[in-house]
């Protein structure tokens, strides 16, 4: 999946922004992981996720997911997006429709917590076809 959404906002507002979504992903039970301008969210158990796939309750799948940040004049833009699960994804229609599930509540929780603090300018979401 190379779904990706876009969360605008005000250059000035940028670290704000960053740090409402990491502390809104570790309310959600990500662990957040911090490198640069970037942040890596990672929730469930690769483990049990490789040996069991859709086995694993849809709470202990493991996901991870990245924000970024692009400056352009006065605009920012936090792009989310998925990062490396590698061999660590349940398959079929099962796990397909688990991973949307999460990708939607994830988007909600930033989308979220971005209003909520009042720095985001707008949303863009792109789904591959």
């Amino acid at each position: 999946m190379d779904a990706t959404t876009e969360f605008a906002v005000h250059t000035g507002d940028r670290c704000t922004a960053m740090e409402v979504a990491g502390a809104a992903l570790r309310q959600a039970g990500h662990t957040v992981e911090t490198t640069g301008g970037t942040l890596t969210a990672t929730t469930g158990s690769r483990a049990l996720t490789i040996l069991l796939g859709a086995l694993v309750h849809p709470s202990r799948e493991f996901r991870r997911y990245e924000l970024s940040t692009t400056v352009s004049g006065t605009a920012t833009t936090i792009t989310l997006r998925h990062a490396g699960h590698g061999t660590a994804v349940s398959g079929g229609g099962i796990g397909a429709g688990r991973r949307q599930t999460a990708w939607q509540q994830v988007n909600a929780t930033l989308e979220g917590a971005l209003r909520s603090a009042g720095v985001l300018v707008a949303r863009t979401e792109h789904r591959p076809f």
